[in-house]
This record gives C-alpha cells, sequence and structure tokens, in this order.
C-alpha cells in the first residue's frame, strides 16, 4: 500500500536515505542570489556585501547560465560523512512556467525522486511507497523556477567565496531556513556548475558532485512522472 505521509516524517525519511533534505533541491537541487540595495544581507554583513557588489559581473553570469538550461543530464556522487551513494541526475527548464527534476539514486534501497511542478515525489522502490510535499519547501524550487532571479525576495545570501578556479554561493530561503543552507559551485573558465552542498542545523554536510553532464539531450516527459494508483 502506498503512503502519504506528514512533512515531519518525511524529512526523517529523508535525511535517513541521505537525501539532500531541502535539493536540489530548493535543486535544487537550489540558488545563487543577488540582493539589491538596503536588502537585509547588506545590514546584517557588511563585507559580504561588498563582496557581492564587487562581483555583480559574476553573478549576473551565473544567472544567465542558469537560466539558459533548458535540459541538463549528468551522472552524480553524493557524500555525506559516512556514506557515498551514486545516481542520476535531470533538470529540464521552462522559461513560462515551474521546471521539472528527477532525482534516481543507485544504491539500495531504490529511491527516486521527482519534482513536477508544485509537487515533489518521494519514491521508495522496493517497497512501494511514494510520499509527496510541497516543492516550495525544499531548495528545488529554486532551480525549477521560470526566472532565476539574484534579487528574489525570498533568498537571502549567507557566503560569496571566488578564486581563480571555483566560485561558491550559498543561500538560505528566508521562509525555510530550516532547510538548510545551501551552496552552488561553479567552475570559472569556462563557467560549468559542479557541485551542490547543503548543510543543515546540525551542521552536517551533503555534497553532490555532477559528473558527465549533458546539456543537449532531450528528456522525456514520462521521466518526470509519478505513476500512483491512489489518484
Amino acid at each position: 500500500m502506498k503512503k502519504h505521509i506528514t512533512q515531519k516524517k518525511f524529512n526523517g525519511i529523508i535525511a535517513k536515505k541521505y537525501w539532500l533534505r531541502s535539493i536540489f533541491f530548493s535543486v535544487a537541487l537550489s540558488l545563487i542570489f543577488f540582493i539589491g540595495q538596503g536588502s537585509s544581507i547588506a545590514k546584517e554583513n557588511p563585507s559580504l556585501s561588498q563582496k557581492i557588489s564587487e562581483h555583480q559581473e559574476d553573478i549576473k553570469n551565473i544567472e544567465n547560465f542558469l537560466n539558459n538550461i533548458s535540459n541538463l543530464t549528468a551522472n552524480f556522487t553524493q557524500n555525506t560523512s559516512e556514506n557515498s551513494i551514486n545516481g542520476k541526475f535531470y533538470l529540464s527548464r521552462n522559461k513560462d512556467q515551474s521546471g521539472k527534476m528527477r532525482v534516481e539514486y543507485f544504491a539500495n534501497p531504490k529511491i527516486l525522486i521527482v519534482v513536477n511542478g508544485p509537487i515533489l515525489s518521494y519514491q521508495d522502490i522496493e517497497l512501494d511507497e511514494i510520499s509527496r510535499i510541497s516543492t516550495n519547501t525544499t531548495p528545488a524550487s529554486f532551480l525549477t523556477r521560470p526566472n532565476i532571479s539574484f534579487f528574489s525576495k525570498d533568498i537571502q545570501i549567507t557566503n560569496f567565496e571566488k578564486s581563480a578556479e571555483l566560485i561558491k554561493i550559498s543561500l538560505l530561503k528566508k521562509n525555510r531556513k530550516e532547510a538548510g543552507e545551501f551552496s552552488l559551485i561553479f567552475k570559472t573558465s569556462p563557467l560549468e556548475f559542479i557541485k551542490m552542498e547543503v548543510k543543515n542545523d546540525l551542521g552536517q554536510i551533503v555534497s553532490v558532485t555532477l559528473k558527465n553532464i549533458d546539456f543537449t539531450s532531450s528528456i522525456p516527459n514520462k521521466l518526470f512522472i509519478i505513476k500512483d494508483d491512489n489518484f
């Protein structure tokens, strides 16, 4: 029998199975945001505000990079302090409506996560259990927004780092701080999306490294549908 559970229980299952609590999620998943002049980030952290001001061009380039993604397919390795899991990641974006995301875990138990519009579905394939929550409760809602804007009022930048090879932007969703701090990491030359991290309120970090990224192949819509006999 398929189960429909509370958000609290859902979060416990996610942590137990090493899923990015909050993903990609909202890949989202996450992501990278620029809060405008007079924002809370400027009042709370002047040095960070200065960094953001100095790197507006970098941030704009990243924003354009993310908004120009139509289809992204990649293998990934997810690491925690206790475990390493491989899987497959799919992201389909549309400038006119909310995008879609799919995360397949190859390890046992077999887990599938799909973001389609306002709903995130979580399926334990062996147990044939499906759980659903609002996409807005996860970092995935940022990666699947029709327009990714660094001026979003619901985002707070918590850190910005740039080296000769990498850029890392960290953020919180203001109305979902319990979801944890979400970071996006890019290579700088050429600009390439390579990694995501989520740090929870206990300081535990889950990292997702993307490999063999494909931006050209179309993604069948059926990959973003999880059938549930109860609906």
